[in-house]
Formats: structure tokens, C-alpha cells, sequence
């Protein structure tokens, strides 16, 4: 959740941003933080992971040829 709370922070405040100084930065994401914590609300997860696996499930065998050779064998041999 992290990485989403940094995200909102790079688009809402340093993309478009000028500052000035280092104290500058750290006065405006304070600021920010105490503004976007007022009106905070919990992320909802939209992911589902059974099509994903589904897909996963029914994706083409690989081709033999495709295949790791046997300890030993070239992939010449293999084929």
C-alpha cells in the first residue's frame, strides 16, 4: 500500500510542484499529507485472480522441440 500512497504523493504534489528549498519540499508534503489523511479512505481491491489462473490453466502445451534437452544432450539431439 505503500507504493499507491507514494504514487498519489508523485501525481498530487511533485510532478506539477515548484519548490524552492529542501525545507520547502517538507513543508508541502506535510501539508499534503495532513490534507489527503482527512479525506483518506480505504483502497478497494478490484483484482481477481481466478481469471488470471484460468487463462494460466487452459494457455498451448509448449511444442516438444521447445523443450530442455536431457543431462548430456545438445539440442540437436533433442529434437
Amino acid at each position: 500500500m505503500a507504493e499507491l500512497w507514494f504514487s498519489v504523493l508523485a501525481r498530487g504534489l511533485l510532478r506539477r510542484g515548484e519548490l524552492t528549498s529542501r525545507a520547502d519540499l517538507t513543508d508541502k508534503i506535510t501539508r499534503f499529507t495532513i490534507r489527503y489523511n482527512k479525506t483518506a479512505r480505504p483502497w478497494t481491491w478490484t483484482y481477481d485472480a481466478r481469471a488470471d489462473h484460468a487463462r494460466y490453466r487452459h494457455r498451448p502445451r509448449a511444442a516438444a522441440a521447445t523443450t530442455e534437452p536431457a543431462p548430456g544432450q545438445t539440442l540437436e539431439q533433442a529434437a
